[in-house]
């Protein structure tokens, strides 16, 4: 009887059985480049097709066909490079549950600006039709 009373005041005294509104932390991100210089280009727009749910996205330079292939929860999509926009390689996988690897063998200081408009155009597009998708898939 000894060890019980012990156990529930301490229980008391620690707060046990008391209820406490606890808001969600939000989910840190963590999104690591292959290359130096390239997160700042391309971080925000990672970020968000992570919040998208996309689990990878490849782009490579082609003439014609479906050039960029993307992975999302609800299958994989294919598609071609925006006009007007300049084709460049590059990889985001998903490397944990909120966490993505980006890679982009051509990046250089010297062509930042392809680069972030190549993710401004992509990612955005793959975000769609990933919603696209979904939708589809769920309508049911």
């Amino acid at each position: 009887m000894r060890k019980l009373s012990a156990v529930v005041l301490i229980a008391a005294a620690l707060g046990a059985g008391m209820t406490y509104a606890q808001t969600p932390m939000p989910m840190a991100r963590t999104v690591k480049a292959v290359q130096p210089g390239l997160l700042d280009v391309t971080g925000p727009r990672v970020s968000e097709a992570l919040a998208a749910g996309l689990t990878k996205i490849t782009a490579t330079p082609a003439k014609g066909g479906k050039s960029i292939y993307a992975e999302s929860p609800w299958g994989p999509i294919y598609f071609d490079w925006p006009k007007d926009v300049k084709q460049v390689a590059f990889t985001v996988e998903t490397t944990g549950t909120d966490s993505a690897r980006i890679s982009a063998p051509g990046f250089t200081e010297a062509n930042k600006a392809e680069y972030r408009a190549a993710f401004d155009a992509v990612v955005p597009l793959a975000i769609s039709k990933a919603r696209a998708q979904k939708e589809s898939k769920t309508k049911s």
